[in-house]
Formats: C-alpha cells, sequence, structure tokens
C-alpha cells in the first residue's frame, strides 16, 4: 500500500463539471480566484488525465507519477535510468539536445529524456496552457467509450513550493531549475530523506520539441521508496483543484479544440505525427468531396501533367 496521507478538504472533488471549451476557460477563471488569493501575479499549471479518481479506483488516476505505482517505487529509478541509457545511446545522439556527459544537469537530461519517452520516473508533468492540459484529458477518449469523465487537475505551483526555501535570497514559493544546485539537494539523485515529503514544481531542461511545444514544466517527487499522492497531501485545497469533462460532452470539446487549433499535431511538432495528420486530413477532405453536389464533382480533370 501507499503511504497515503487522507485528505482534510475536498480538493478532490470537481469544482465545476464542464461540456464545453466555453465553460472550461469560465472554470479556469473561477480557479484563479479560488487559489490564486495573494497580491501580484499568479501562475496556473494544468494537467489533464483521461479519467478522475474514483473511491473504487484509488490509485490509478491519484497525481502520482509512474514509478511510484504498485510494484514499483522511486528507489528503482536508478535500475530504469541506467538501463536506459544502455539501450538508449544510439538513438539519443539523434535528439535535438544531446545529454551533456557528466554532472547532475546530465542526470536530469537523462531522466526528463526517460520522462518524454515512457520510461518510469519521479516526474509528473503539467503544462502552463489550459487548453493544452484540456486536450490530454480528452486524448485517446471516444464517444461512448462506457469510461467516467474525464479531469483537469490546475496547480499553484508557487503556493507548493512554499514548503521549501531554495535560495536564501528569494522568498519561499520560487519555482527553480532542477540543474540548481539547491533543487538536488532536496531531490537529486543523492538527496537525503527530509521530513517534507512534498514533490516541488520545478522548470527541466527543454531537450525536446514536444515541451516546447506543450509549454511543458513538471513536479519532482522525492526520491524515496513510499511516495504520498499529490491531491492526498493534507493542505492540498490550498494549491490544487480538479475540473471535472463530462464524458458526453467529449466529442464537442474535441471538436471545438481541433477547430481552435489545438491538435495531436501542433503539441508533437515532428515527423512522428505527419502521417496521422495526412491521413485525418484526406479523411475530411473525402467527405467534403462525398457531400459536394454532382456538378462539382464532374468538374474535367486537368490535362496539366506533373
Amino acid at each position: 500500500m501507499h503511504n497515503v496521507i487522507q485528505p482534510t478538504s475536498t480538493v478532490t472533488q470537481c469544482v465545476a463539471r464542464i461540456k464545453s471549451v466555453e465553460e472550461y476557460l469560465n472554470a479556469v477563471n473561477n480557479a484563479f480566484q479560488r487559489i490564486c488569493t495573494t497580491t501580484g501575479k499568479c501562475e496556473l499549471w494544468y494537467r489533464g488525465q483521461n479519467e478522475l479518481n474514483q473511491p473504487s479506483k484509488p490509485v490509478p488516476w491519484d497525481l502520482i507519477p509512474n514509478i511510484a505505482r504498485k510494484p514499483r517505487n522511486p528507489l528503482m529509478e536508478i535500475i530504469y535510468l541506467s538501463k536506459f541509457k544502455s539501450y538508449a545511446i544510439p538513438f539519443v545522439q539523434g535528439l535535438p539536445s544531446f545529454p551533456i556527459p557528466n554532472g547532475p544537469a546530465a542526470y536530469w537530461h537523462w531522466l526528463f529524456i526517460m520522462q518524454h519517452y515512457g520510461v518510469p520516473t519521479r516526474i509528473l508533468d503539467w503544462s502552463r496552457d489550459a487548453l493544452t492540459g484540456l486536450f490530454f484529458a480528452l486524448d485517446g477518449r471516444t464517444a461512448n467509450d462506457g469510461r467516467p469523465d474525464a479531469a483537469v487537475w490546475i496547480l499553484n505551483p508557487v503556493r507548493l513550493n512554499e514548503a521549501f526555501s531554495f535560495h536564501s535570497f528569494v522568498t519561499p514559493g520560487y519555482i527553480p531549475n532542477v540543474d540548481e544546485e539547491t533543487f538536488n539537494l532536496y531531490f537529486g539523485p543523492n538527496a537525503e530523506i527530509l521530513a517534507n515529503k512534498k514533490p516541488a514544481a520545478a522548470i527541466g531542461p527543454l531537450n525536446n520539441p514536444h515541451i516546447v511545444a506543450q509549454k511543458g514544466i513538471f513536479t519532482v517527487f522525492p526520491h524515496e521508496k513510499e511516495i504520498t499522492p499529490l491531491n492526498l497531501m493534507p493542505d492540498a485545497s490550498n494549491y490544487l483543484l480538479e475540473i471535472c469533462v463530462d464524458a458526453a460532452s467529449i466529442p464537442l470539446i474535441s471538436a471545438q479544440l481541433e477547430r481552435y487549433g489545438v491538435t495531436r499535431f501542433t503539441l508533437y511538432p515532428d515527423i512522428t505525427e505527419v502521417s496521422r495528420q495526412i491521413n485525418l486530413e484526406v479523411q475530411e477532405e473525402g467527405q467534403l468531396y462525398a457531400a459536394a453536389p454532382s456538378s462539382i464533382q464532374n468538374i474535367p480533370k486537368s490535362n496539366v501533367k506533373i
């Protein structure tokens, strides 16, 4: 069993159940009023999940990194890291940012590449963009798939980080880069086990174009065997809330996001998505052609040779 701290708030209950992009954006605006009560600029982060966390299934959709799900645990990170380095070296040399050879920065570069390609890590992905968070809540869902509502979690990263003092010259709440020395004291591979079990919000290396396109930022969890999900922290309602996405409205919302230019092709800008995008366009254009008046369909073909 996970070392679970029971919540003292209703943070895991949805603050709104939305059925359109318009309703979602209104809920986001309300989120600023709920968890951005301090003066000055407030930044919120977004994480979409395909399903709500439910009492009957308490583990799969809690805010916890992949490596912390049984039977894995974060102490296995060194195993995953060593195996990934062994198998990935022939391939990563062609990536936009090849990991530097030594030091803590290399460790984090490797870890973020692992995260990007689906290897379990202590990292949880978020986005600075509200519509990107909504997209990932719906990605892979279809109409009438029998699954419950989807969800978008909204995080105030500064409030979360008030639990840490990463530097003496900045106030608690500072969002560090993972390469910073003091961040490594808390969360690096050789960090000591601390009384504070919270994750921290951090900026990772932009070593993949997907991270850039998705406006990716991250929460990094402690390097210890038992991890408490973020949404089950006793003070979670101070910096976290959840918006439900009505399952029956997913096709409508997906169509709206596509209309606004939020698609897999814009969020995964590389050649791996080209064939998918071409197939979608041809399918849509074919439907339009089939619905066109017969007078248009019978226009003579051009004699121009290509």
